[in-house]
């Protein structure tokens, strides 16, 4: 009698563990395909793209601030003519 109650508990959480598993996968799917919509909105870029545009921001702005100096070069000249 005990062996047959012990054998139908160990057959009953062994179903559990089975339909756990099963929870599990079904989750494990629905987590991913949540987080990857979340990424997909939020319009992410790669590294490598990211450091292009970095590299092309910092010439710019080396590009911006030598044409600034020379409207200030120009702008003293025109402010106090040497002729």
């Amino acid at each position: 009698m005990q062996k047959r109650i012990t054998d139908e508990i160990a057959a009953a959480i062994g179903d559990a563990l089975a339909r756990l598993g099963t929870v599990k996968e079904d989750v494990d799917k629905q987590l991913k395909t949540v987080i990857t919509n979340a990424l997909d909105r939020l319009d992410l870029v790669t590294r490598d793209e990211f450091e292009v545009q970095q590299e092309l921001l910092r010439r710019l702005a080396e590009r911006v601030g030598a044409l600034e100096a020379r409207l200030s070069q120009g702008s003293d000249h025109s402010q106090h003519p040497t002729d």
